[in-house]
């Protein structure tokens, strides 16, 4: 079990950021500041700060022609304060979710540096609270992710990131097993039963729930759910289970033999991920779920 130690999560991200930025944080808000301590916000062409950048860079007149070596030194200092900007935003975002109290254990440099790295380029709003949401989470347990997890996040548009709060939203954990999966059906091994019932099978269709085939092989395609649909062991009577869908507990034991839960199952980098989005749970799904399973499965 990790040591604990008395200092804040915001005490850890300050001391981090004052080492590898050169000044801590502006506080608790998304905002950031530069070196005079005024808001980095424009730097359209024409407004003060574009004209302080093209200054810098040695044009004469940031509304006239500028030549080409000044052209590149002007877009090269925007871009690096654009970069520092959305570095120290999401840092700022971190503080809003770093716990009281965090383990002994430093976060390791070279994560965080290469974290740092990854981030530059991201502006998006709800891209840079998830990135957030991990720097706070590594904050407090050192180790819980992996670099390729942030790999898989960098590449990761926000049109895929959509589909994985979709997919979020449909998904559970259980105590046997924490991996994340998301229910879609059951299989009837053949049985006297299934030739008195004529129904071998039960499958849900998760697009009617917002998640279409499409997008769950797209979130196949860049790592975050295995490629294949898994099939749980054979069910035996009066075998029990607890799901976990945000924070609703759905206890169920299986009523007879020969059935076969099917679901889609995350990747380890897929389950490191999914804690971070607290997408409510999908009430529709979740009802036409136990509707579906009540055949094999008493819910409590």
């Amino acid at each position: 079990m990790s040591k604990i130690t008395s200092a804040s999560g915001q005490q850890r991200l300050l001391k981090l950021a004052r080492y590898h930025l050169g000044a801590p944080v502006a506080g608790k808000t998304a905002e950031t500041l530069d070196e005079a301590g005024a808001h980095v916000t424009d730097v359209t062409p024409g407004s003060a700060k574009h004209q302080q950048l093209a200054a810098r860079s040695g044009a004469p007149d940031p509304d006239g022609d500028l030549n080409l070596a000044q052209r590149v030194n002007r877009r090269l200092q925007m871009q690096r304060e654009r970069q520092q900007q959305n570095l120290e935003k999401i840092m700022a975002m971190a503080l809003e979710y770093c716990p009281e109290r965090v383990s002994a254990q430093e976060v390791d440099p070279d994560w965080f540096s290469q974290y740092c790295e990854l981030v530059l380029d991201i502006s998006n709003s709800s891209m840079q609270q998830l990135w957030a949401k991990i720097l706070a989470g590594e904050i407090a347990t050192p180790g819980r992710f992996s670099l390729k997890t942030l790999q898989t996040l960098k590449l990761m548009s926000f049109k895929e990131a959509q589909s994985l709060q979709l997919a979020a939203s449909l998904s559970c954990r259980s105590r046997q097993e924490q991996s994340g999966r998301i229910y879609f059906g059951y299989i009837r091994k053949p049985s006297l039963w299934q030739l008195l019932t004529g129904r071998r099978m039960a499958l849900l269709n998760l697009s009617q729930f917002g998640l279409s085939y499409p997008q769950i092989l797209n979130l196949v395609d860049i790592g975050i759910l295995h490629n294949v649909e898994i099939e749980s062991g054979e069910l035996q009577p009066g075998q029990h289970f607890s799901w976990q869908f945000q924070s609703q507990t759905l206890e169920c034991t299986a009523l007879q033999r020969g059935v076969v839960l099917q679901y889609y199952k995350y990747t380890a980098v897929g389950t490191e991920l999914l804690p971070l989005l607290n997408s409510p749970t999908h009430s529709g799904y979740l009802a036409t779920l136990q509707q579906q399973l009540g055949a094999v499965l008493a819910f409590k």
